[in-house]
This record gives structure tokens, C-alpha cells and sequence, in this order.
């Protein structure tokens, strides 16, 4: 019984890690969601650079979850990577939503 826990320990890390990223992309989605309302130039860039990272941190997770999509562990993970698939798309779809345009010289 201890073995099965200890094997499970590196699993359930993933998992956290995944539950951490998803809720990074979230944040960050609101601070963009805020920024754009509030037309503050800095802020948005501030969002836009949290975007690409919880972006990163999301395909991170997804890499790190991927190790132990098999028979033992499919069902178990199967809808933390269905989440970190979705926050990719929103994060995705944030990014294309609002770019800071580029100052003409």
C-alpha cells in the first residue's frame, strides 16, 4: 500500500502543477479582461507578458501530465488535460484579441 502511494507521489505533483497552471491562465486572462477596460496601455502589456507566461506554464504542465497518460493512469488525468487543452485554446484566443499595436516612427 505504501509503494502504490509513493508510486502515485510524482503523479500527483502533475496534476497539482496542471491545477496551478490552469489557475495562472485564468488570472492572467483577467488582468488582460481588466487592463483592456481600463485602456491602460502599461497594464495590458503587463497582461499580455502574463499571458505568454501561463502559456508556457500551461504547455509545461500538459508535457509533464503527458508522461503519464497510459492504461494505469488514462482516467485519472484525463480531464486535467482536457482542462490544460481549454486554457491553451483561451489563452490563445486572448492573445489574438488584443494586441498592442506597434508605434510608427
Amino acid at each position: 500500500m505504501t509503494q502504490n502511494n509513493q508510486h502515485q507521489q510524482p503523479l500527483q505533483h502533475a496534476i497539482d502543477t496542471a491545477d496551478s497552471a490552469i489557475l495562472q491562465a485564468q488570472d492572467a486572462e483577467h488582468k488582460l479582461q481588466v487592463a483592456i477596460s481600463q485602456a491602460n496601455p502599461q497594464s495590458i502589456q503587463s497582461a499580455q507578458a502574463a499571458l505568454t507566461q501561463a502559456k508556457l506554464q500551461v504547455q509545461e504542465a500538459h508535457e509533464q501530465l503527458q508522461t503519464y497518460n497510459n492504461e494505469q493512469f488514462g482516467q485519472q488525468i484525463k480531464q486535467t488535460m482536457e482542462q490544460l487543452s481549454q486554457a491553451t485554446q483561451d489563452l490563445d484566443i486572448n492573445q489574438n484579441k488584443f494586441r498592442t499595436p506597434k508605434q510608427i516612427r
